[in-house]
């Protein structure tokens, strides 16, 4: 029954009363977080909490897109989502991470803007390909003793690496991460903020559900990977003339020093990675939209010529400020919350950390203020309309909504 009303909601584009039906369901589960089924098992707040991450996307989504198929690729999207936070088995869990390729790829293929976009596709179903499938052969090498998401099973090196290679493909970890500015660049507004605020979630989502296997030895690995990946990616932001570009690759960056703190397995990083899954999520999706709405007006997305917001919309340029001012770690935000927290580990544990630590925010700060002055200066006029660009309020009240530390702590 609950299927044929999922079906209705989609195909006669009730966007609004899907969108409320998913708000009850995820207020239930905060309500029972010990709540399980056969197909759904809701054991803790963090899944819980990015599932109302994706509803809050998907509500800016409804009321800024005007295609009634992307808000239908939005919507089952994010229904995919749901069902890999609260998965009842491994395999579902796998085939869940699968299938929410399909409607990204929709998006890119049939609303992307140049022709290149067949090349973005291919990237992404090559590396999902190529990361993913080895995923089978662990479980079938362990015996169908993986049935449930939370496993305490003993892998060699090389098994736990190939298991964890299918979940790092969407984390992205540098390296393995070539395929997402491509991927940005040629998708819409919609599909570039569905990606970072939701995809790039499912990848740190599964390496949660794993991180059990590791035993406080094979990290070395991974660790050595986020803390290059995270310089890097940092490196490459400086000298992005693409605004989209910029933010993508400034998500790898962020995901890497993600990485680099959950990879400690202290109690600490690990409630710092949370919260910085769940401001990574907000500041990323609002990223792309004040990037798209710039690009819709404009036609541009070159970071040189995008300057005036302050002259164009007063509102534009508040919103834009506040967001790459978040994006930077600027108090009181989540992102400052969850990176301080982190930099005491850091420093607790590895010998010059404050260091590593001071160059990653050193670099994240001055392409996020290089960025964040240049547009809001200047004297030239965007036609913006305000009720467009205060769509992405509740989002920015949810980026610096620190009740959810509470929670988590």
């Amino acid at each position: 029954m609950v299927a044929w009303l999922l079906l209705s909601l989609y195909f006669f584009d009730w966007s609004e009363y899907f969108l409320l039906l998913m708000v009850v369901l995820g207020v239930f589960m905060m309500s029972f977080v010990g709540w399980s089924g056969l197909f759904f098992v809701s054991d803790s707040y963090t899944y819980v909490l990015l599932v109302i991450m994706s509803l809050f996307i998907l509500g800016v989504v409804v009321m800024s897109e005007s295609s009634k198929v992307l808000r239908i690729l939005s919507s089952i999207l994010v229904v995919v989502c749901f069902c890999f936070f609260v998965p009842g088995s491994m395999l579902m869990l796998y085939m869940f991470f699968e299938l929410s390729i399909f409607p990204i790829v929709v998006m890119i293929l049939g609303y992307g803007y140049q022709i290149e976009k067949i090349s973005s596709a291919y990237y992404l179903l090559f590396y999902a390909a190529f990361c993913s499938f080895p995923f089978l052969f662990i479980y079938f090498k362990s015996l169908f003793l993986m049935n449930f998401v939370y496993f305490d099973l003993v892998f060699s090196w090389e098994m736990l690496f190939v298991l964890t290679l299918s979940f790092m493909m969407k984390f992205p970890v540098f390296f393995l991460h070539l395929w997402l500015p491509k991927a940005h660049v040629e998708a819409p507004t919609t599909a570039s903020m569905l990606l970072a605020g939701l995809l790039l979630k499912l990848g740190t989502a599964g390496f949660l559900r794993v991180m059990k296997c590791f035993y406080y030895v094979h990290v070395g690995f991974w660790w050595a990977l986020g803390a290059v990946g995270m310089l890097m990616a940092s490196i490459s932001c400086i000298f992005q003339s693409d605004a989209k570009s910029l933010a993508a690759y400034s998500s790898v960056s962020h995901m890497s020093f993600l990485l680099l703190s959950l990879i400690f397995l202290w109690c600490g990083s690990k409630t710092s990675g949370f919260v910085m899954m769940l401001s990574h999520g907000y500041i990323s999706t609002l990223m792309f939209y004040m990037v798209g709405e710039y690009f819709h007006v404009s036609g541009s997305r070159l970071v040189y010529y995008m300057n005036g917001f302050f002259c164009s919309s007063l509102l534009l340029g508040i919103l834009f400020s506040v967001v790459f001012l978040a994006n930077s770690g600027v108090p009181p935000s989540l992102s400052f919350l969850a990176e301080f927290m982190s930099i005491g580990v850091f420093m607790s544990l590895l010998k010059g950390g404050f260091w590593l630590v001071f160059l990653y925010f050193f670099l994240n700060f001055y392409y996020s203020v290089y960025f964040l002055t240049n547009a809001v200066m200047g004297k030239s006029y965007l036609d913006v309309m305000s009720m467009i660009v205060g769509f992405s309020i509740p989002l920015v009240v949810m980026m610096y909504n620190i009740v959810w530390f509470s929670v988590l702590v």
